[in-house]
């Protein structure tokens, strides 16, 4: 089946998705979404808000002193200030459409810290339930929005090119394929945590738009530095929920099973220490046998059923009282600071595609991302996409159709999928080495080949394999990349990396 048009379309439908095709009004806009609209994405799930220099006594400079000084000296600095300019105006745009963001008896926006800020900067709702009110709201309005047309239910899994520009994208589910004609095509598909066998990403983060792309030929960048998440619950349930940071930010303690708050000795900034640093102070603590802990007891556990409600109901389910228990924690694959190569303008080295989100990588975020920057860069990029796109549709939408040869791509089969989650663990995880990452590589490179000697390709495995190869060529320690045996900065390895799928040698 194929449907011939000159719409543009959006795989996604998290945050980046959804806020894009909406800001693309009036263009025709065709949004996929392998699930039901509104589920399925790790944007519901965004629990602590949106950093924006929104606050008195704030600044555009203060916040992108912090995100390069978090960000390991690789940050693109003129994107990050881009975004970070855009962020006030945004944070706007999502009030005037209806979220209801914390706000004072004075109607003055509620800002919250959290770490490695300078300021309070942390727009929310409900102090964790940001993601959702968010995707409530946008979801509402994209489905009433004349000018998109929703696919649910379809993964979108080969992009087409010729010439080095896009013209279309074949989409699949266990019934049918798809193809669709586009010369404007934009990738919102999210991120790669559930390549490990914890994290908080939906079951959805595969990294499937990341490797599609990569066979279409798009450059990749910063593939090795994977963040994790230094206080998801630790409680046995995939993905893994979090504990927001805010807590943190609200004075919570990370403890081991002595009770023992080991965070002073690994940082002076304590529980409010960079995410790498935090989530290797509990990976060692947890190497030593200890299980580690999130203290909210006292006065934030009684107040968290009003000010921290989605932690709350976690607890409560899981018979857990934080007015008393402390929260059993463990890092988690959480957001990606690699992915497709995008600039200023959001577009890649392909001609008509673009990528927005966790799964593009503009630069930003450098080797470690400054928390709730990531929401940030979503709203901002929408805009800064949407804007391009109309300037240049003319291009677009003039080329020639083309008949593409369709590549069969597979699904993982559940056995291949739980090696793939324990390789990465095991060996590219919140620490590695150069023999494990080579084991790494060749168990996922041995699946990948069964999968080609059935005449199949697969995109999370691409995927996976960039993220090593990357690490394996960054022989140091930066950020969320920390090579256990070589755990030094190297400034002869001070920028940002290029990969493509060639540099595989599959």
């Amino acid at each position: 089946m194929a449907i011939n048009n000159n719409k543009i379309v959006i795989v996604g439908a998290g945050l980046a998705g959804l806020f894009t095709a909406l800001k693309l009004a009036p263009l025709k806009v065709i949004l996929i979404t392998s699930k039901n609209l509104g589920s399925g994405t790790s944007s519901q799930w965004a629990q602590a808000g949106i950093a924006a220099a929104v606050g008195k006594f704030d600044s555009v400079s203060s916040h992108l002193n912090d995100t390069v000084q978090v960000g390991g000296g690789i940050v693109d600095q003129k994107i990050a200030e881009l975004v970070i300019k855009n962020g006030p105006d945004r944070v706007n745009d999502l009030i005037s459409l209806g979220v209801p963001f914390d706000v004072d008896e004075n109607q003055e926006l509620i800002l919250r810290k959290e770490a490695a800020h300078e300021h309070n900067r942390i727009v929310s709702v409900r102090g964790d339930m940001t993601g959702k009110k968010i995707m409530e709201v946008l979801t509402g309005l994209v489905e009433k929005s004349p000018h998109i047309e929703i696919i649910e239910g379809q993964n979108a899994v080969e992009l087409h090119q010729e010439n080095d520009a896009v013209y279309g994208v074949t989409i699949q589910n266990s019934v049918k394929e798809t193809y669709i004609k586009s010369g404007c095509i934009i990738l919102a598909t999210g991120g790669i945590g559930q390549l490990y066998r914890v994290t908080t990403n939906s079951k959805e983060a595969l990294g499937d738009g990341v490797g599609m792309a990569a066979r279409c030929g798009a450059v990749l960048s910063d593939m090795e530095f994977v963040q994790f998440h230094p206080t998801a619950f630790d409680i046995g349930i995939d993905p893994a929920p979090l504990a927001t940071e805010a807590l943190r930010g609200e004075g919570a303690k990370i403890i081991n099973s002595k009770y023992q708050n080991f965070m002073k000795d690994a940082h002076p900034e304590g529980e409010l220490a960079p995410r790498d640093i935090v989530a290797r102070a509990i990976f060692t603590e947890q190497k030593k046998g200890e299980q580690v802990y999130l203290d909210c007891r006292g006065d934030l556990g009684s107040r968290m059923i009003d000010d921290f409600p989605t932690v709350y109901e976690l607890c409560k389910k899981n018979k857990i009282n934080p007015k008393n228990d402390p929260i059993p924690i463990s890092p988690a694959a959480h957001y990606h600071m690699g992915g497709i190569k995008s600039d200023k303008c959001g577009r890649t080295n392909i001609s008509g595609l673009y990528a927005c989100g966790e799964n593009a990588c503009t630069g930003i975020h450098g080797a470690n991302r400054l928390a709730s920057n990531s929401l940030l860069e979503a709203i901002a990029f929408a805009d800064i996409i949407s804007s391009d796109i109309k300037d240049q549709i003319n291009k677009y939408v003039r080329r020639e159709v083309h008949h593409p040869k369709i590549v069969k791509v597979k699904s993982l089969d559940q056995n291949d999928l739980l090696a793939l989650r324990e390789t990465m663990t095991k060996y590219v995880g919140v620490e590695r080495d150069q023999v494990g990452l080579e084991k790494a590589f060749d168990t996922i490179r041995d699946i990948y080949l069964k999968y080609q000697e059935q005449g199949y390709d697969n995109n999370s495995l691409i995927t996976s394999l960039l993220i090593i190869k990357s690490a394996m060529n960054r022989t140091e320690q930066r950020g969320s990349h920390y090579r256990t045996d070589h755990p030094y900065q190297d400034n002869k390895l001070n920028s940002r990396s290029s990969i493509t799928k060639e540099d595989l040698n599959l």
